[in-house]
């Protein structure tokens, strides 16, 4: 990659030009101030391809351009290397995010301190390398369940939410650590793009999880007593 990146139009026609003359299909292009979002790419066989990328792609060398060309085709291999360097070289024309603002944290319930599980799972098993805020969801009016998501991570807060019906004397102190802990793992290992899709939970994080002494009793308790939290 050269050293100095050459500089192209700053509409994005000059991107637009190339890429369809490499793809050999019409192309359009817009340009985006997206911080999280930098490339997304539809192709659609009657229109060819569209194409959502951060400006910073219209004074890229030719050879992030060839990238960008072989990622739109979806030869993701070598092209999301090329491109993953070049979009962290430039991350001083990333607009920065607001400060992050997070909600009033409850961790204190009836019957379990998340903050302490947090703690303790922190030093025991992952030598104190997550960074995250937790907190006791929110109690949503009384109405039947079907499902229930005992947990939930969000990356841009760091901040780990736990279902409120945990908080209750028949759920064991080892099943809430199960899903703190999972919750947890979100941070050390993201998602991931296999086989042309996201996954959140990837095989990497499927064998650590399975690594914590009580999945299995964790597993078991949730298909006895499910139903029995859903009616809660």
């Amino acid at each position: 990659m050269p050293a100095a990146p050459q500089i192209y139009s700053a509409d994005g026609s000059a991107l637009t030009a190339w890429l369809e003359n490499q793809l050999a299909a019409p192309v359009s292009v817009v340009l985006t101030d997206n911080r999280s979002s930098i490339i997304s790419v539809k192709r659609r066989p009657a229109s060819g391809y569209h194409l959502r990328v951060h400006h910073m792609f219209c004074q890229a060398p030719k050879a992030v351009w060839r990238a960008l060309a072989a990622y739109a085709r979806g030869s993701e291999g070598m092209a999301q290397q090329v491109l993953g360097a070049y979009i962290e070289a430039q991350q001083h024309l990333i607009r920065p995010s607001a400060p992050r603002r997070l909600p009033r944290l409850h961790p204190y319930g009836r019957y379990f301190n998340l903050e302490q599980i947090y703690q303790e799972l922190n030093r025991t098993y992952f030598e104190s390398r997550v960074a995250a805020d937790i907190t006791w969801g929110r109690r949503s009016p009384q109405r039947p369940r079907r499902s229930i998501r005992f947990g939930s991570y969000d990356a841009k807060q760091r901040l780990i939410r736990i279902h409120h019906l945990l908080d209750q004397s028949f759920v064991p102190q080892y099943f809430v650590e199960s899903v703190v802990f999972h919750e947890m793992l979100h941070q050390l290992i993201p998602r991931q793009r296999l086989n042309g899709r996201w996954s959140v939970h990837p095989p990497a994080f499927r064998q650590a999880e399975q690594r914590f002494p009580y999945y299995e009793p964790a597993r078991q308790w949730q298909q006895r007593y499910l139903a029995r939290l859903l009616k809660s």
